[in-house]
């Protein structure tokens, strides 16, 4: 079918940072499972159940005036390969690509969801973007936890005493009582002091953010944690 709202629309490739809802419609629960599949507005990579009785994808084609859209369904592969022996329990990620299948066409709501034939090459870029781009939810997800990993000023401007020696055992047991485990050091001052005390009555005694409190020294590293390669588990009080 040719279509003028083709020639018309003012499409971009999506960005790595913009969301892209093309497993569930963001209005209901219908999802890309179903036998209609979902539509995602090509315009603004909106996604919209196509089906009866809420049809979202239209209300959205109708409002906005974005009326492309592809639609993606998700079929599961059949397969006679019997499942292998249950030897021991685990959990293993398998590639989507290797469970399921995607179906996929080009449809126009300003030609009451036609689906569109010999869909142009500019078009046909839009749509491989929004196929093979992180879905919305598990982008905020990776964001999410992204953010939690931040840079801290205070660890630039860290000041250290000088060098002083360890004993083995001071650096295997809390400076301030005869906890053995979960162990901070002070990257100020070199003092070990014990983690958190938890709600249930384990883990450490606080001594480690005692001595924040006592000293203003922010930053410690967790002992244990540290690698040749130089990463570790470090953390700022303040």
């Amino acid at each position: 079918m040719v279509c003028d709202h083709v020639s018309q629309a003012v499409l971009t490739l999506p960005a790595s940072s913009t969301p892209v809802y093309k497993e569930e419609c963001t209005q209901c629960f219908d999802d890309h499972n179903m036998a209609a599949g979902i539509d995602v507005c090509l315009s603004c990579f909106n996604g919209g159940c196509p089906g009866t009785p809420n049809n979202h994808a239209h209300q959205h084609a109708m409002k906005s005036g974005h009326h492309l859209t592809v639609n993606i369904r998700r079929v599961r592969k059949e397969s006679d390969e019997r499942p292998a022996k249950l030897t021991k329990l685990e959990i293993v990620e398998e590639p989507e690509n290797d469970q399921y299948e995607f179906e996929t066409f080009v449809r126009c709501w300003g030609c009451s969801g036609a689906q569109l034939d010999n869909v142009p090459e500019d078009v046909q870029r839009v749509v491989h973007a929004v196929l093979h781009a992180v879905e919305a939810s598990k982008g905020s997800e990776i964001k999410a936890w992204a953010e939690e990993v931040t840079a801290c000023s205070h660890f630039d401007s860290l000041t250290q005493a000088p060098a002083a020696d360890f004993s083995s055992e001071a650096l295997h047991q809390c400076s301030m009582c005869d906890k053995r485990d979960n162990l901070w050091m002070c990257l100020s001052c070199g003092h070990v002091g014990c983690g958190r005390k938890q709600y249930d009555g384990s883990g450490g005694n606080n001594h480690a953010i005692a001595h924040f409190e006592q000293t203003g020294h922010r930053v410690s590293v967790k002992l244990g944690t540290i690698t040749p390669e130089g990463t570790a588990d470090a953390y700022c009080y303040a």
